[in-house]
C-alpha cells in the first residue's frame, strides 16, 4: 500500500466527520510534545485502537517513514554522546528518544487520517470551519458570496502528502525495476525525480486553479 493513500472502508472511523478527525489530529500532535512519556503512552495506545478499529494493521501506518527513522536514529546518536569530556549522556538520549517517538506518532496519526478521510472530505471540513470562525468579522450577505482561500491552501498543502509518497514509491519501483539498488546511489537518483515531479504536480494545481478564476 502507498503511504497516506485512502483505505475505503465503512468503519466508524471512516463515517467520523473529516473536521473532527483533523481536530483530533491536530490535538495529538500538540500532546506528544508538550505533555511527555505520558501522552506519548496514551496516544500510542488511542491510535493503535483506532487503526485496529479501521482495518488497519498500526505497523502499516509507519510504512514510508523510514528516512524518517533513519533521521530520528542520528538524532539518538549525536544527543547520546557528550563531548566534553566524551561520556554517554543519558538525559540527552532519553530526550532524543521521546522526540523521535512524538515524529513517528505524529507521522503514524497523519498516515491513519489520510487512510480513512477522501480528500474531498478535508477541503469541505476544512472550508466549512473557515467560514465558521470569520463569521463574526464577515456580514452575512457576503459570507455566502465569499471563497473560503484559507481552507483551499491548506487542502492543497495537505494533498501534497499523500502524492508524494505516490510519486517517491512510482520512482522507487522505476529504480528497482531497472536493476537499481538500494542506498545511497539510490537516494542521490531518486530526490531529483521526486522533486521534479512535485513541480509538476504544483503547476498543474496551479494551472487548475487559475482556469478556474482562483488566481488573477
Amino acid at each position: 500500500m502507498i503511504p497516506y493513500a485512502y483505505r475505503p472502508g465503512n468503519s466508524p472511523l471512516h463515517r467520523c466527520p473529516a473536521a473532527l478527525k483533523l481536530l483530533g489530529l491536530l490535538g495529538m500532535s500538540g500532546a506528544v510534545f508538550c505533555f511527555g512519556p505520558l501522552a506519548l503512552c496514551v496516544w500510542t495506545c488511542g491510535l493503535t485502537a483506532l487503526s485496529l478499529a479501521a482495518g488497519i494493521r498500526p505497523w502499516e501506518l509507519l510504512r514510508g517513514g523510514k528516512n524518517l527513522a533513519l533521521m530520528i536514529v542520528s538524532v539518538l546518536c549525536l544527543r547520546s554522546i557528550k563531548t566534553d569530556p566524551p561520556a554517554f549522556d543519558l538525559n540527552g538520549a532519553r530526550e532524543a528518544l521521546f522526540f523521535g517517538w512524538s515524529i513517528l506518532l505524529s507521522f503514524s496519526g497523519g498516515a491513519l487520517l489520510f487512510s480513512v478521510t477522501t480528500m474531498t472530505e478535508l477541503k469541505h471540513s476544512i472550508g466549512s470551519l473557515e467560514l465558521v470562525l470569520l463569521s463574526p468579522f464577515t456580514a452575512r450577505r457576503e459570507r455566502g458570496k465569499r471563497q473560503p482561500l484559507l481552507s483551499l491552501g491548506i487542502s492543497l498543502m495537505l494533498g501534497f502528502l499523500p502524492r508524494f509518497f505516490e510519486a517517491w514509491e512510482a520512482a522507487n519501483l522505476a529504480w528497482a525495476a531497472r536493476g537499481g539498488k538500494r542506498g545511497v546511489r539510490s537516494m542521490a537518483a531518486l530526490i531529483p525525480l521526486v522533486s521534479e515531479r512535485m513541480m509538476e504536480y504544483a503547476l498543474e494545481t496551479a494551472q487548475a486553479m487559475e482556469a478556474r478564476g482562483l488566481i488573477l
